[in-house]
């Protein structure tokens, strides 16, 4: 263990944890791990039942209980409310972070000129290796970090200014309030993407808990795009973050993906038809492996040519589970547009209730 002297008094990790005794053990011997300590390290448990409170009181964190399950937004905000510290840090529960995660993350920062926010990635392996289906997803996050700008707060660095400027995390989102918070980010500040801060995670290891997992998360997308775009218009905030750091350019939004990967499911019925109609769902597969081939090469170059047509299957998969997520989306935007609930979100950090100290 490193001496207490390396200890600095700038940066405080913020862990929301709810019903993660599997991994929280990993995830806070990682933090108290680093080259880098943080002043502070405050767990917020969101109501757990399987346990893991107790985990967390074997450390010498900072324990903030939830009076009720909030989600992730709500935890944070928590978090940040019960800390102090000019910097913070944020970390999943159920990830673990390379020793040098935090060192790399602020002096990103204090290389940066106007930085707002430094986000890792995943490793490319999972904390605990559960099949198949977890190793795609986990190659899949960190393939997507390193060349998105869309902003993430499993492993990511934010200045408290910056995090209470832009007014905190939406507490009313149950997934997708790291992005949106980005949405609201004033565009003076910049995003730093960099593959020097790094987290191992324990990601989804059954098949239609995956796509299930991603069609939730997905119908949050269209309703945080058009506040978004309100804002932006209203020319107060707007996603304007520049990406530096891991030498690629701005991915763009996976709607042909998602939208031919669906395609050919739906148009798969037509061979019933005549099997000369077989070639409608073969030329929007054709399309999907032409966008994902960068991916699915990716993949194939890794773990070898099966584990590549399983990459290629699975994505298939998931992006039609996107693409249906989306569409249930738009009809809640819909809705919300009709009943004139369709304003920017209004946002604000939770009071911190009384703290208490670990064991």
């Amino acid at each position: 263990m490193p001496d207490e002297m390396d200890w600095r008094g700038d940066v405080a990790v913020i862990v929301p944890n709810y019903n993660k005794r599997r991994t929280l053990r990993a995830c806070l011997e990682s933090v108290y791990a680093q080259t880098y300590r943080p002043v502070e390290v405050i767990v917020v448990d969101d109501v757990s039942t399987d346990g893991s409170l107790e985990t967390a009181r074997r450390f010498p964190c900072t324990i903030i209980e939830s009076p009720r399950n909030q989600g992730p937004a709500g935890a944070r905000n928590l978090g940040v409310a019960g800390s102090s510290a000019p910097l913070l840090f944020f970390v999943d529960s159920d990830t673990a972070l390379a020793p040098d995660a935090i060192h790399n993350a602020v002096k990103a920062y204090r290389e940066t000129p106007d930085c707002g926010m430094v986000q890792g990635i995943y490793d490319i392996e999972p904390l605990y290796d559960d099949g198949p289906v977890e190793r795609y997803r986990v190659l899949c996050e960190h393939y997507e970090r390193s060349q998105t700008t869309a902003t993430f707060l499993s492993c990511t660095l934010i200045p408290r200014h910056v995090f209470e400027e832009a007014g905190g995390l939406d507490e009313r989102l149950r997934d997708g309030e790291d992005f949106e918070f980005g949405t609201r980010v004033p565009a003076r500040y910049r995003l730093v993407v960099t593959t020097s801060v790094v987290t191992k995670a324990d990601d989804e290891d059954r098949f239609w808990g995956c796509l299930a997992e991603r069609f939730v998360r997905s119908t949050t997308l269209p309703l945080i795009m058009v506040r978004a775009r309100r804002l932006r218009g209203e020319g107060k905030v707007g996603f304007q973050l520049s990406m530096i750091g891991t030498g690629q350019s701005k991915r763009k939004p996976p709607r042909v993906s998602s939208a031919s990967a669906t395609a050919t499911f739906l148009t798969l019925p037509l061979a019933l038809i005549s099997p000369w109609l077989l070639a409608v769902p073969a030329a929007t597969l054709a399309v999907f492996l032409w966008m994902n081939r960068a991916f699915i090469g990716f993949a194939r170059r890794y773990r070898g040519a099966r584990f590549g047509l399983w990459v290629g299957w699975m994505q298939l998969c998931f992006h039609t589970a996107f693409f249906l997520g989306a569409c249930v989306g738009l009809l809640r935007v819909a809705y919300e547009l009709g009943r004139r609930r369709g304003e920017p979100v209004r946002t604000g950090l939770s009071p911190a209730p009384s703290a208490g100290t670990g064991e």
